[in-house]
């Protein structure tokens, strides 16, 4: 069992909106999806999550599904886009792709977002500050009859890029989630690697170096991943080749 913290990947994932701007209270509201992720398989071309009101409020919740490069060929609709969720109700959303997408040879990455609007203090003269709290997970759109890796980082390669930078390349057809921040091997210095949280499939990442840290000198990259469903696993050292002729 991967440990049971959730990896914190991706930025925004609790957002909040302040609604009023006096106040003798505070209100916070929220949704909670039951899952870390969404996983949709294009060959069935939908699936679907349940999401609980945690509040003791009733709340209108948004859903929103957010382009993220090279997946605005997909178009994902979340059915209900906007519904009422009854004080710790429930509500399942499906998502469901608008147009078959059987042609697709790997997996892409979107975010769907989930925000609980509150209703209006209904006690006039009392000032209010209410948050909405939107909730922002990732979605993987997989091709069909792809078994997901368990350890898609591990496809992962790391080739030196000329004297000051490495290049991260992601050959397979697996989206790698990982910390953006890595550290060099064996100077333990620390470098941004990426600048989100994720390496899309065929993507190459090119980074500069530390001024003092020459592309020859690292032998290794220690990265820290996450499973495709979102818990933190060990760390995981890539070696760097020698193949700068190729990064490109």
């Amino acid at each position: 069992m991967p440990k049971s913290f959730i990896f914190p990947l991706w930025r925004g994932f609790l957002g909040c909106c302040i609604t009023a701007f006096f106040s003798t209270a505070v209100q916070a509201t929220g949704v909670q999806p039951d899952t870390t992720i969404v996983l949709l398989s294009a060959g069935e071309g939908q699936t679907q999550m349940a999401v609980k009101n945690t509040e003791t409020l009733p709340l209108l919740m948004n859903v929103a599904v957010q382009d993220l490069p090279g997946s605005e060929s997909l178009t994902v609709l979340p059915l209900p886009q906007v519904s009422r969720l009854e004080p710790n109700g429930r509500q399942v959303v499906r998502f469901v792709l608008t147009e078959p997408a059987g042609g697709i040879s790997k997996q892409y990455l979107k975010r769907v977002s989930f925000e609980g609007i509150p209703p209006r203090n209904p006690e006039e003269g009392k000032a209010k500050i209410t948050l909405n709290v939107r909730q922002t997970i990732p979605m993987v759109i997989s091709p069909k009859g792809l078994e997901q890796h368990p350890e898609p980082w591990r496809k992962l390669e790391i080739v030196r890029a000329g004297a000051d930078a490495l290049q991260v390349r992601n050959d397979s057809p697996f989206v790698v989630r990982m910390k953006a921040d890595a550290q060099l091997k064996p100077m333990n210095a620390e470098v941004a690697l990426l600048k989100d949280s994720y390496v899309l499939p065929g993507e190459k990442v090119t980074v500069t170096l530390p001024k003092d840290v020459k592309a020859a000198q690292v032998q290794a990259v220690r990265i820290f991943p996450a499973s495709p469903w979102g818990f933190a696993v060990e760390p995981y050292e890539i070696k760097v080749s020698d193949n700068a002729a190729t990064a490109s």
